[in-house]
C-alpha cells in the first residue's frame, strides 16, 4: 500500500472516532506496515485527525459517564495508550467532585443491593474490591462505604 493511500484510510479511520497515536501505530501493524510510521503520524497531527489532549478528555470522559470507572482505572488506561501524564491529569480534573461522588454513592448502593452477606464486614469488603476494580481510590471508598453504612444503621 502506498504511503497516500495509508495516509487517505487512515484519515477515515481518525474521522470515524477518535484516536491517539498507539491505535494508528497498531493499525499500521495489523495492516503489515513496518516503515514511515512518524511521517504518517505528523501528518495526522498536523491536519488534526490525531490530537492527543482531546483524545484524553473524551476517552476519560466516556468512561466515566458510560461505564462509571473511576479515575485510577481511566488514567492507567491512558497510560497504557502512551498519553501524556499532563493530558491525562488535565482530562482528570474535568470529572467534576459532585459527580464523581454521586457516582461512587450510587455504585454503592447498586453492589450493597446485590449481596446478601448478612456479615457487614464481608459485604463492605465485596463492596470495596468491586470499586476497586472500577478504579476508584481506596481512601474514597471506605470513606463513603462508612459514612453510608451509618445511614443504615
Amino acid at each position: 500500500m502506498n504511503l497516500k493511500i495509508t495516509i487517505s484510510k487512515l484519515e477515515k479511520y481518525c474521522s470515524y472516532s477518535e484516536k491517539c497515536k498507539s491505535d494508528i501505530i497498531k493499525k499500521l501493524c495489523q495492516w503489515k506496515i513496518f516503515h514511515d510510521h512518524d511521517e504518517i503520524i505528523n501528518h495526522l497531527i498536523d491536519h488534526n485527525y490525531i490530537n492527543e489532549e482531546r483524545y484524553a478528555l473524551l476517552y476519560c470522559m466516556g468512561k466515566f459517564n458510560s461505564r462509571r470507572w473511576g479515575k485510577v482505572k481511566i488514567s492507567n488506561y491512558l497510560l497504557q495508550k502512551g498519553i501524556k501524564n499532563e493530558y491525562i491529569q488535565n482530562a482528570i480534573t474535568q470529572i467534576s467532585d459532585e459527580k464523581y461522588n454521586k457516582s461512587l454513592t450510587d455504585l454503592i448502593n447498586y453492589k450493597s443491593s446485590q449481596i446478601s452477606d448478612s456479615n457487614i464486614f464481608n459485604k463492605n469488603s465485596k463492596i470495596a474490591k468491586y470499586l476497586y476494580q472500577k478504579g476508584y481510590e481506596s481512601d474514597l471508598i471506605w470513606n463513603k462505604i462508612k459514612i453510608i453504612s451509618k445511614d443504615y444503621d
